[in-house]
């Protein structure tokens, strides 16, 4: 009977501690503290993969899929969905469902505004892709012609300087 005891205490130890590991792993993916000093070039890139500010201010989440539908219930991220090369592709998502993220590399915008989806009248056609144009697709879900992204597209609440950062890193990419 003592070694059924033992056994059952140990087992008890055991799922004791994955709930302390894993109440842990959550707690730094929600607020950003898993990262280490210097583990990136950029403030830009740092948002790309944390959605966090090295300024401290908050960039959150105010619409599109429900928050925790991507990337097995993870938290929203730029390289969930765009991949670690911004390049996108496809990804299941909760439920099952498949979808096709797009290529976020700043030529690739300027590609697909050279399209024709730009507004050459306001200065945004012809390849000319803007900090106003990615400020509308990220935090108002818009194509640069004015139509709505893909639901799938998270919408964001993101100051000024950060969005620049942002756009800085995804330039930097080839």
């Amino acid at each position: 009977m003592k070694r059924a005891a033992w056994i059952a205490s140990i087992f008890g130890v055991g799922i004791l501690l994955l709930s302390l590991l894993n109440a842990c792993t959550v707690f730094q993916r929600r607020v950003g503290t898993g990262w280490g000093e210097g583990t990136f070039d950029s403030n830009g890139e740092r948002i790309y993969f944390t959605s966090t500010s090295e300024r401290g201010t908050r960039i959150t989440y105010t619409g599109g899929p429900p928050e925790g539908h991507m990337m097995g219930g993870d938290y929203l991220v730029c390289a969930s969905c765009h991949g670690l090369d911004a390049q996108g592709g496809l990804h299941a998502m909760m439920g099952m469902q498949i979808m096709n993220a797009p290529d976020i590399r700043w030529e690739s915008l300027a590609s697909e505004a050279d399209e024709g989806h730009g507004d050459e009248e306001e200065g945004h056609g012809e390849g000319e892709y803007t900090l106003e144009l990615f400020r509308l697709a990220v935090v108002e879900g818009l194509h640069p012609d004015g139509e709505s992204l893909d639901d799938d597209m998270p919408r964001w609440d993101i100051g000024d300087e950060d969005l620049e950062d942002l756009a800085q890193f995804l330039m930097s990419l080839d």
